[in-house]
């Protein structure tokens, strides 16, 4: 079992490597997500990172450098057992990030979760973005429709391993749960989290059970009876488009 320390120790470890390693091209680092508001569940959550480039690291001439550098540095912790189911990092250029929400560039709802991440390295270049509604409708949206042609490409490709097939689906049901209470103005939450919201205010407007389910395998509940849990899933996923289109 993870305890709040490994994080905090993957955290630390990878910030140093950042700044002593990558500081020729790095703009800024953020710890985002729930790790960075301490909302995870320990052992389950991943711990994000984005990490934004200069400009000047991803020229044609400089870019192939830049991600060797990166990738030498981020192979480290995959390849250790401790920290290889933690870490995420996310890779963009300053170049990436929008002056708006709608300028289509980046996600409105991933702006929404890197304003409020914890800024590692630099500055948060995400902090004074302005997110309108309409933006996080739209980008909730797509959210959801890609989550649901991957539930459903699930469902018609299954995977010869079963547990690997519960788990793609728990995370798709979690994804796809996320960009319906985007949809629906939720804005303080994340996927540890996203089943309370469900449960106090959801429920009587969708069948939250796939999404019960999906939380409690992600608490590694053995007893959880998995039985028909695909086939919820996917109704779960369609639910959620015939909702929010």
């Amino acid at each position: 079992m993870f305890t709040r320390d490994e994080y905090k120790n993957l955290i630390e470890a990878f910030t140093k490597d950042v700044k002593e390693r990558l500081s020729e091209e790095t703009k800024s680092l953020l710890l985002v997500g729930s790790v960075a508001a301490g909302e995870h569940i320990a052992g389950e959550s991943d711990c994000d990172f984005i990490l934004v480039l200069k400009e000047s690291a991803c020229t044609p001439e400089t870019i192939h450098g830049t991600l060797t550098k990166i990738r030498d540095v981020i192979n480290v912790y995959f390849e250790d057992p401790l920290f290889s189911s933690l870490i995420d990092v996310e890779v963009i250029s300053e170049s990436d990030i929008p002056i708006a929400s709608s300028s289509g560039k980046y996600p409105s709802t991933k702006i929404l979760v890197a304003k409020n991440g914890k800024t590692l390295v630099g500055s948060n270049p995400f902090k004074d973005i302005t997110v309108n509604d309409d933006d996080i409708k739209e980008a909730a949206r797509k959210m959801a429709l890609n989550y649901y042609n991957q539930m459903k490409d699930l469902v018609l490709f299954p995977q010869a391993d079963e547990y690997q097939q519960t788990y793609m689906a728990v995370e798709l049901v979690l994804g796809a749960a996320c960009a319906y209470l985007y949809f629906n103005g939720e804005r303080d939450f994340y996927r540890s989290n996203a089943i309370i919201l469900f449960e106090e205010k959801y429920k009587d407007k969708i069948d939250i059970s796939a999404v019960q389910t999906s939380h409690r395998l992600r608490l590694a509940a053995k007893s959880e009876n998995t039985k028909d849990f695909i086939s919820k899933a996917m109704s779960f996923c369609r639910e959620v488009i015939n909702q929010i289109f």
